[in-house]
C-alpha cells in the first residue's frame, strides 16, 4: 500500500512538473507576441491618426500652390505695369548688355517728364549710369538706380502732397520717394526728397543665362550705344516715352 502510495506521489510530482515547465513555454512564447501585437496596434493607430490627416495635409497643398498661382499673377501684374516696357531679359546676359541702353533712356525719360505732369515743376537733372564693362557684372535679381536727392518747385503745399504720391502711379516705373522736405511759402513752395528707382529683370523661361565667356567687344565688335546716359534734361532724349 505504502508503495503504491509513493508511486502515485512521484507520478503526480512529476505530472506537476510536467505542467509548470509547459506553462513557462507558453508564458514564453506569448509574452513576445502580445508584446507584438500591441507594437503593431500602436502603430496602427499611429497610421490611422496620419491618414486622418491626409484631408488637411491636401488642403494646406491646394492653398499653398494657389498662393504661388496668385504671387506669379502679382509678379506679372508687377512687370507689365511697374516695370519699363524695354525691361533687360538676362535668360540672355549679353542680349541684355545691349538693350541696358535703352532701358535707362526709358527711365531718364519717364524721370524728366513725370513731375511737370503732375503739376510741379522740375529742378533736378538726373545722372544715370552706363552697364557695366562685363555683362556678367549686369544684376540679375534687382536692378537699383539711386538717383539721389531732387527738388521741384509747386504752387501749393497740396500740389506737391499730389506730385509726391503721384509717384506710385507712373506708369512703367518702380520709384521710392523717401525724406520729404519742404521750404518755401506758396506759391513758390519747394520740395526736396530722394529718388530711387527699382528694376527687376526679365528671366525667360525662368533662368538666367550663363557667363558670357569673352568680352562683349571680342564678341560683337561694338559697345552699347551712348545714347541714354550722362546728364538728362531738356530735349536730350526727344520725345516722352510713357
Amino acid at each position: 500500500m505504502k508503495k503504491g502510495l509513493s508511486m502515485f506521489a512521484k507520478v503526480s510530482i512529476g505530472l506537476t512538473l510536467t505542467i509548470v515547465v509547459a506553462a513557462a513555454i507558453f508564458l514564453l512564447g506569448i509574452r513576445p507576441t502580445l508584446q507584438n501585437i500591441a507594437y503593431h496596434e500602436e502603430n496602427i493607430r499611429q497610421l490611422e491618426a496620419k491618414v486622418a490627416q491626409i484631408p488637411t495635409a491636401q488642403r494646406l497643398v491646394q492653398r499653398a500652390q494657389e498662393r504661388v498661382r496668385q504671387a506669379e499673377r502679382d509678379l506679372a501684374h508687377i512687370q507689365r505695369t511697374k516695370m519699363p516696357k524695354n525691361t533687360i531679359d538676362v535668360s540672355d546676359r549679353l542680349k541684355a548688355w545691349m538693350q541696358y541702353p535703352d532701358m535707362v533712356r526709358e527711365i531718364g525719360i519717364k524721370l524728366r517728364v513725370w513731375p511737370e505732369r503732375t503739376g510741379v515743376q522740375r529742378l533736378y537733372e538726373v545722372n544715370l549710369p552706363p552697364p557695366p564693362n562685363d555683362p556678367n557684372a549686369i544684376p540679375t535679381v534687382v536692378l537699383v538706380f539711386p538717383i539721389g536727392q531732387v527738388q521741384v518747385r509747386a504752387p501749393s503745399f497740396q500740389a506737391l502732397l499730389n506730385h509726391v504720391r503721384k509717384w506710385n502711379e507712373v506708369p512703367n516705373l518702380l520709384v521710392l520717394v523717401d525724406g520729404l522736405a519742404i521750404q518755401g511759402m506758396s506759391p513758390e513752395l519747394y520740395g526736396s526728397y530722394t529718388l530711387t528707382v527699382f528694376v527687376y529683370p526679365r528671366v525667360s523661361g525662368g533662368q538666367v543665362g550663363p557667363n558670357v565667356p569673352s568680352s562683349p567687344q571680342q564678341a560683337t565688335g561694338a559697345t552699347p550705344a551712348p545714347g541714354g546716359f550722362g546728364m538728362i534734361g531738356g530735349g536730350a532724349f526727344g520725345g516722352p516715352d510713357m
